[in-house]
């Protein structure tokens, strides 16, 4: 009698498929959570706090260039110079004048963004605060100084506010259906890993090539199936009894102590068959089991599965 190791046996695909089938409720019901907790995380973090709000407002500023003595116009300004410039003296202290006394420096400096889009003529101011009214009073300043400086600056004829908007709350991007999905895809490969590893360590007895963990001795058949697997069974069990003379039966449970008495009876037989209950046999403990026959010298003759189920085997069969 030979030996079979663990690692030599492989994994049967087609049980493997037939098992996860069953539990693909598991997978259907993790994509449920899993989307609705994804969504559920990124609405709450999009909550943001009545302190932490920001507020918005832009306006539209039209640059009127004035010739230069070459007759060109002024065309140094750019996105950057801009963004500087409205944080430099000569414009920020113009629009602190057209502001209430409780405003810094530093804050009306950090809340303005002046910056070239596309028009070298087109300036776009963005005022961001934590407070709508805030935010009106500083673009509106922060416009008006631009005004002033059109006026008293040699490289414009003119600047104008062409566009301006109220302050509004900024929100942010929710993307909950990317959330959604991200959440569903975790949820779906955590379950189906799990799935995986719980087979991988699962070494129950449920069809013959489960044995082949354990040993290469002969599979009698499924006892309890009926049908044609049960009539195999009793054809097998019936030959084995013809070839081998007194075949003693021995149903095995998982947690079950073989009494001194039993051994002596199965050592006193020409051939022990030992029945397996159908997934609910552990192959390590059938090796267990397979080894103390060995130590005291028993015929193992077969080993046989009891309590199968037949529509699983019919499925890993077709259709036995």
């Amino acid at each position: 009698m030979r030996k079979i190791r663990y690692a030599d046996a492989g994994m049967d695909m087609k049980k493997l498929a037939l098992c996860f089938a069953g539990k693909l409720w598991m997978v259907l019901l993790a994509a449920l959570v899993g989307g609705g907790l994804g969504g559920a995380i990124r609405m709450a973090a999009n909550i943001v706090p009545e302190a932490e709000r920001e507020y918005q407002a832009m306006s539209k500023v039209y640059l009127d260039f004035a010739a230069d003595e070459t007759g060109e116009v002024y065309q140094e300004y750019n996105g950057y110079t801009w963004n500087d410039l409205m944080a430099t003296d000569p414009i920020l202290d113009v629009t602190m004048q057209y502001l209430p006394g409780d405003y810094t420096r530093e804050e009306v400096a950090a809340a303005v963004r002046a910056e070239i889009l596309s028009d070298l003529r087109l300036l776009t101011v963005t005022v961001t605060t934590h407070d709508a009214d805030s935010c009106n009073a500083i673009l509106k300043a922060a416009g008006q100084s631009l005004v002033d400086r059109g006026e008293s600056a040699k490289e414009f004829r003119q600047i104008q506010v062409i566009q301006t908007t109220q302050a509004d709350l900024v929100v942010a991007d929710a993307r909950l259906m990317q959330a959604v999905i991200l959440g569903l895809v975790i949820a779906v490969a955590a379950v189906i890993l799990g799935i995986l590893l719980g087979y991988v360590l699962d070494d129950r007895i449920m069809v013959a090539a489960d044995l082949r963990q354990v040993t290469d001795v002969v599979f009698v058949g499924y006892d309890g199936a009926g049908g044609r697997l049960e009539a195999d069974y009793q054809a097998s069990l019936a030959y084995l009894r013809q070839t081998e003379g007194e075949i003693t039966l021995l149903p095995l449970q998982q947690k079950e102590t073989i009494s001194e008495e039993t051994w002596q009876k199965l050592c006193a037989a020409e051939g022990v068959v030992l029945t397996v209950p159908y997934g609910r046999m552990h192959a390590a403990y059938l090796d267990y089991v397979i080894e103390q026959l060995r130590v005291r010298q028993c015929t193992l003759a077969g080993v046989a599965i009891g309590g199968a189920d037949r529509k699983f085997l019919g499925r890993y069969y077709g259709g036995i």
